[in-house]
């Protein structure tokens, strides 16, 4: 084929639909369904040549061995709305909930185990401090019990402010009834809170640890105010069998069942705008679809501002304050997928067996501090020691590899920029820092020998960025996570509620409320407001 010539495919695809949506990853993939199911003509369009974003599995290491590139915990399973509304297992996902859940091993051969089973899970932190596990046993069963209050106000509706959000706590008596959920919360940090309510330095760097994992850093004031529903859903990570793909083939299905069409390697280069309205893009082949009714956009803010739309299309002091203002992470994710013959046989089972079976393992926090001063190096562009959690899907998945062996995933907290030499430094540093990882990893599994290890491979900040361009210095919640950039307030106060001030023109992916990670909240809630605009019939609430 000449390089001019257009591929085959365009031949075959329509220029003029109801709704456009750009980005198929789950965020888009979800709002594209519900539309499509309310009798829209509907497209996705997505950069990449497959659908799914950041739910990419792939052969990174040695064939037949599956591994999740970015989303690996499907925390939300049976919480969020869109996976009963469209139908995800009927499409052939199969989740497993692990009976062990996670752990974190200490330096001193100590474990301490969360089990899908609540008396477990008590009696492992109860051999730390039982004071701590009878007041964990109250939190999640008072977090359990607010669940619907919780899930309504801090997830899946449009957002409200945080003035907003103490009068809701207010008016369902929480101020009165609770022991844990109070206004005070929106100005603690995670360690203030756990340091009201538990004693023991393993047991508070544990909840911590899993507040991190979900993207809530334990210094950061106000994320409290959320901490109630990380630990209410902290025995809920559910694992997609077959890699998480699967459930981008299914919300793919579910789009194509319902009409929509989703088109791959259609990369947007321009937001069309005519007299205030957004009314079709502009593909980087020159194609153009038009849109009759909106377009949605699931990427960045910066790519949705400042590159896809002309600079009169939009108030100048917007663009100024999309360059300046949007706040992203200040720290990221690094990577290490491995492929074993041998599952990690752990030194702290003499302390307490259940450990080799948890899926995933903390490796080494022992107490709040310790990761206090891994934030300070990281913030600083330094690479901490390396005390990465580990993961093995194949102890509850065995389709992920061949028989007898074992995927493996490390992630170490890290920063983008390594000491002001620019995120290209990783190209260099990459393998250095994965060989430490795996060394830390065998300090706690002595067996993970070289010759248990087949193959391994890196996937850095800087392949985060490259890969899914929408994560921004590879802070893969599209966003901080912070008081001020949480709620009606993120990303920015105008474009808090998912219009723009370009008409008919959504923002609708993890760069909004509620935020990053598998939650399909971004897409559940501007489909809220897209409802209201075109006065659909949300049917979706009948369900």
């Amino acid at each position: 084929m000449p390089p001019t010539a257009k591929p085959e495919r365009w031949r075959r695809v329509r220029s003029e639909y109801d709704v456009i949506i750009i980005g198929a990853g789950h965020n888009g993939l979800t709002l594209g369904s519900y539309l499509a199911r309310s009798g829209l003509d509907v497209a996705v369009l997505e950069r990449r040549h497959e659908e799914g974003g950041g739910l990419c599995t792939e052969e990174l290491t040695q064939p037949g061995f599956l591994h999740n590139v970015h989303a690996n915990y499907h925390t939300f399973v049976d919480l969020a709305p869109p996976v009963n509304d469209l139908d995800v297992r009927g499409h052939g996902v199969e989740y497993l909930r692990p009976e062990v859940q996670m752990a974190s091993v200490y330096e001193d051969g100590t474990a301490l185990v969360i089990h899908s089973d609540l008396d477990k899970t008590c009696a492992s932190i109860a051999r730390f401090s039982e004071q701590d596990a009878d007041t964990f046993r109250r939190l999640t069963s008072e977090a359990h019990g607010y669940v619907d209050l919780l899930l309504g106000t801090l997830m899946y509706q449009p957002p409200m402010s945080v003035k907003e959000l103490t009068k809701a706590l207010a008016s369902f008596g929480v101020e009165d009834r609770s022991e844990f959920l109070s206004v005070k919360l929106r100005r603690e940090t995670i360690n203030e809170f756990l340091d009201q309510h538990f004693t023991n330095p393993k047991v508070k760097a544990h909840l911590a640890f899993h507040g991190a994992v979900c993207g809530y850093t334990n210094d950061v004031a106000g994320l409290a105010i959320g901490f109630p529903l990380l630990i209410g859903k902290i025995d809920n990570w559910h694992l997609c069998v077959g890699g998480s793909h699967r459930l981008a083939h299914a919300l793919w299905r579910d789009l194509a069942q319902h009409g929509g069409t989703m088109i791959s390697d259609a990369e947007v280069s321009h937001i069309q705008v005519e007299d205030g309205r957004a009314v079709g893009v502009t593909l980087s082949t020159g194609e153009e679809l038009s849109a009759r009714k909106l377009v949605a956009s699931t990427i960045d803010v910066e790519q949705t501002f400042l590159r896809l739309l002309d600079p009169g299309d939009t108030p100048e002091e917007l663009r100024d304050r999309v360059a300046t203002k949007v706040k992203h992470k200040d720290w990221t994710l690094f990577s290490v997928h491995l492929a074993m013959t041998e599952a990690p046989q752990y030194e702290a089972a003499a302390f307490d067996p259940d450990v080799n079976r948890a899926w995933v393992v903390n490796l080494g926090y022992g107490s709040t501090e310790d990761l206090d001063d891994d934030w300070r190096l990281i913030r600083s562009g330094k690479l901490p020691d390396p005390r990465p959690n580990a993961a093995v899907n194949s102890l509850y998945d065995p389709t992920d590899a061949p028989e007898g062996c074992f995927t493996g995933l490390l992630r170490q907290f890290a920063p983008f920029d390594i000491e002001g030499a620019g995120a290209a430094e990783w190209e260099s540093a990459g393998r250095w820092y994965g060989r430490r990882c795996i060394d830390a990893w065998r300090r706690y599994a002595p067996n993970l020998t070289d010759e248990a290890i087949i193959d391994w491979a890196v996937f850095t900040p800087q392949d985060i960025a490259q890969k899914m361009t929408n994560m921004v210095a590879g802070d893969w919640m599209m966003g901080e996570i912070s008081l001020d950039n949480m709620l009606d307030q993120r990303p920015l106060p105008e474009l808090g509620q998912y219009r723009t001030p370009v008409k008919n023109l959504y923002m609708a992916g993890s760069t909004q409320h509620p935020h990053g990670f598998i939650t399909f909240g971004p897409a559940y809630n501007a489909l809220q407001v897209i409802a209201e605009d075109l006065e659909l019939t949300p049917w979706w609430r009948k369900i």
